[in-house]
């Protein structure tokens, strides 16, 4: 996250300084470039091209094929990319028949799409790091979803600025280096640069959940303060720090309470279980059905505060045999430990 005084530099700066931070071959390494044609990912395609030469950078757009000028973007997106002096790999999916045929919305559809897109490049290419352009705006409306949705205090770290990308040996590293940066100035970056991009009229259309924190929420937390891209900032340097904290405090309680794996079961002794705080048990909790992989032919959901009070009540008055928790998983009491595992709707 970019500080205030960090802030204070121009944004070429800024964004060498992030890069340097979330990928330690920067700036070495191959970088795939998440590429939509929008104000965001065009400046990001600018920024990494001021560093980076074109053998080590290669732009890929995904045409959602969900309206008529869709074509038309992924052709300028790969004009902006050759002006640049960049490849540009476009290929479209229809995404309205992806989401029919998964029985999902749209906007998760067009995700799992994208994703999937990206992994097959940078697995052809040998990419090192993924990059995507999300930015300031995008990390508070991430925040604000999560916490409407009753999410907990973990929810204010929004969106993570590095990550893994992809499975198995084929694991990359994932970059956000904008997330401390404006729309704003990204936009003005490009347009600075001379650079054609996109804005997409469904962006405007409410129905979808982002679209109305966007529209309707963000102008009133500006009226509320002129400064809350910063504040919401703050808050996510705090939380992240917080969340480091209790990954490290959660590592050595399992150690403590002899965690143990079966079978793609996870266990932790029932009555050291017990004697731990309310956030320390549903913590730990939470933490074992995360690491519970479940049969995609069975979905299986996130975890829920709801599937994790429904584990502490079990563990209060155990019954027989288990419970059945939300999102595809089981709790059980085998012996002296207390095991979390798939549900019998999700075993292969």
């Amino acid at each position: 996250m970019v500080t205030s005084q960090e802030n204070q530099r121009p944004l070429e700066g800024r964004f060498f300084s992030a890069m340097t931070r979330l990928c330690p071959l920067w700036p070495g390494g191959r970088y795939l470039c998440a590429y939509s044609g929008g104000g965001d990912s065009t400046a990001l395609l600018a920024l990494l091209r001021a560093f980076l030469p074109p053998e080590r950078l290669l732009a890929a757009h995904l045409d959602h094929a969900l309206r008529e000028s869709s074509g038309r973007e992924a052709s300028l997106a790969a004009r902006v990319a050759q002006g640049l002096g960049l490849r540009c790999l476009v290929a479209k999916v229809e995404v309205d028949k992806l989401a029919r045929q998964r029985g999902k919305g749209l906007e998760e559809a067009a995700r799992f799409a994208r994703y999937e897109f990206l992994m097959k490049v940078m697995d052809d290419w040998g990419g090192d790091y993924l990059v995507t352009a999300h930015q300031a705006e995008d990390q508070v409306e991430t925040v604000i979803m999560k916490l409407a949705r009753g999410a907990g205090p973990g929810a204010l770290v929004g969106i993570e600025a590095q990550g893994g990308f992809g499975t198995g040996s084929k694991k990359r590293g994932l970059a956000r280096p904008l997330l401390g940066e404006s729309k704003q100035e990204l936009r003005a970056y490009a347009q600075l640069k001379g650079l054609e991009f996109v804005s997409d009229p469904s962006n405007q259309d409410e129905r979808f959940g982002r679209n109305l924190v966007r529209n309707t929420i963000l102008p009133i937390l500006g009226r509320l303060n002129q400064s809350y891209l910063t504040a919401f900032g703050r808050a996510a340097e705090i939380a992240t720090a917080e969340e480091e904290f209790w990954q490290e405090r959660l590592s050595q309680l399992e150690e403590k309470l002899d965690h143990r794996s079966d079978r793609g079961w996870y266990g932790l002794r029932a009555a050291g279980l017990g004697q731990l705080s309310l956030a320390e048990r549903r913590r730990l909790l939470g933490r074992l059905m995360r690491k519970v992989k479940l049969n995609k032919a069975g979905g299986g959901e996130g975890v829920s505060f709801l599937g994790v009070e429904k584990a502490l009540a079990f563990l209060e008055k155990p019954g027989a045999g288990g419970l059945d928790l939300p999102g595809g998983r089981r709790v059980e009491i085998r012996g002296l430990f207390v095991y979390i595992g798939p549900s019998s709707r999700n075993q292969s």
